[in-house]
């Protein structure tokens, strides 16, 4: 596989532009789109009433409205030099797409007891505002009445400066930087509109005003999960588990990436999330946080679902050291963090917890050869990214229900595995069918004819299910991939009694 350092930690550290920087010529961060072109208001559209309120109304009446408020947004929202300036009257100004997971950056300004905010799936919101005047930063979650509100730090640069905000949202979780600091971590935004609901799957992004001066500039965008795909997953995935829990269940969802960076992972963290949340079969929270692993913060949670984390990703980065300081009150270097991180983890699994894999889970922390052993092996190439045929080994093994114990073939990059991978460690569900599959392939590296492509195994009293599969996106809305995982995951959770004795004895 090919490799690089991933850009994403850089992104979160540091601004999107520099102070100097603005207009139609800078360039979005990789993997995102400009969501203001710097030049003219295409994507954008004036504000119509509340979500609750736009779809109370008819298809005619919702049109008449926009139509009012387009006009308005032309007359009070302007650009010049590259940058978005609001006058302080009319209404605020939204996106003409909706969105569900994403990561955002934005440049903003304000005057001295300036108020604004950013609405995310059209709900208020990360506030922006004067922290002289309300003695609180910017970056909040301002509405929250049960989660918390407030910033952590005031990042705010001196009024009347720039200063760039990061926003990233899964689900219903939201985490922002503001000027590079973490202000907001991981925090669920509730629905302001609608109390008693969770917020919004989806929804448009609103720049919002309390009749003051702003200016916005370098709005850039990377969708995660996209709506349609949320909607494909929801759609496929089982309503029912196959077992029923034997204690309501946590699971840490988690897509920290060191290496390679999947575009599935964001799709395949909320595929977990909403196996568990249709079926019942278990909460679950999704983090790229590594300090979630602390010991005895770990303990909260019954398994951990890896969702493409490949690299060396349990080696902490100064930011962790950082919230480990914060949040545990330990003050370690990176290499007496690193390891009771290690140990933290192989201890959670073997008290009889659960650990599951997809995918690039077996390519990473190549240096801790606990992890390659307790996962089952380590990724060693993909020859095919193709159509290929998969061999059922186990045909009568509970978690080979969603095929009917029947092989199958399926489009995805298929991996092969080296040590400490051996049929002698692992019970082997899946493998690829070489008589169904082109063997004439560079990059073959195993000469005894076994790839597998699923298995589990034991650990200590705790138990582990691994996939190779899921590189592509639409592995998570496959309705036979789903219903596999979740069996997946009720067996590593404890919940699905299955054989895991090694394939040969």
């Amino acid at each position: 596989m090919k490799r690089f350092v991933a850009l994403f930690a850089m992104l979160l550290a540091a601004p999107a532009a520099s102070a100097a920087d603005a207009g139609a010529d800078v360039k979005p961060p990789d993997g995102f789109q400009k969501l203001f072109n710097g030049k003219d208001l295409s994507g954008w559209k004036g504000l119509v009433a509340s979500p609750p309120k736009r779809a109370e109304m008819s298809a005619e009446a919702l049109a008449a409205e926009q139509e009012k408020a387009d006009a308005s947004m032309r007359e009070h929202w302007t650009i010049e030099d590259g940058v978005l300036t609001y006058d302080g009257k009319g209404q605020s100004l939204c996106t003409d797409k909706d969105y569900a997971d994403f990561e955002m950056y934005v440049d903003w300004k304000i005057k001295d007891d300036g108020d604004s905010g950013i609405y995310v799936r059209g709900s208020p919101q990360i506030q922006i505002w004067d922290p002289n005047h309300w003695k609180v930063g910017s970056g909040g979650l301002y509405n929250n009445k049960k989660n918390p509100s407030a910033p952590t730090i005031i990042a705010d640069n001196p009024i009347g400066e720039w200063n760039t905000m990061y926003v990233r949202m899964i689900g219903d979780r939201v985490t922002v930087k503001l000027n590079g600091k973490l202000v907001t971590d991981n925090v669920v935004l509730e629905n302001y509109w609608e109390r008693d609901k969770p917020i919004y799957p989806t929804g448009q992004i609103e720049l919002q005003h309390h009749g003051n001066t702003l200016w916005f500039r370098n709005i850039f965008i990377r969708e995660l999960a996209k709506p349609d795909e949320l909607k494909k997953i929801e759609e496929a995935a089982p309503a029912k588990a196959t077992a029923v829990p034997k204690k309501d269940r946590n699971v840490l969802v988690f897509m920290r990436h060191a290496g390679y960076r999947h575009s599935s992972i964001p799709v395949g963290a909320r595929a977990v999330q909403l196996l568990g949340d249709k079926s019942g079969a278990f909460t679950s929270k999704i983090t790229d946080d590594l300090t979630e692993l602390w010991p005895g913060n770990i303990d909260q949670y019954d398994g951990v679902v890896m969702v493409n984390t490949t690299g060396e990703w349990i080696q902490p980065r100064a930011e962790d050291l950082e919230q480990i300081a914060a949040k545990y009150g330990e003050k370690l270097s990176a290499a007496e963090a690193e390891a009771k991180l290690k140990k933290s983890l192989l201890d959670f699994v073997s008290s009889g917890k659960g650990l599951v894999g997809f995918h690039a889970a077996s390519d990473a922390n190549y240096k801790w050869p606990e992890f390659g052993q307790m996962v089952g092996g380590y990724f060693n190439a993909h020859p095919w990214h193709e159509k290929v045929g998969v061999k059922v080994d186990s045909p009568t093994h509970p978690l080979m229900a969603a095929f009917g114990g029947k092989d199958f073939s399926i489009v995805d990059e298929i991996y092969q595995f080296r040590d400490p991978y051996s049929r002698k460690a692992v019970h082997v569900l899946l493998s690829l069918d070489v008589e169904k599959t082109n063997m004439d392939k560079k990059n073959i590296r195993r000469d005894d004819g076994d790839f597998a492509v699923s298995w589990v195994r034991n650990w200590g009293e705790g138990r582990v299910f691994y996939s190779s599969l899921g590189h592509r996106e639409e592995i998570y809305w496959n309705p036979q991939m789903l219903a596999f995982y979740l069996d997946g995951i009720q067996f590593a959770l404890g919940d699905l009694d299955a054989e895991a004795t090694p394939s040969v004895q």
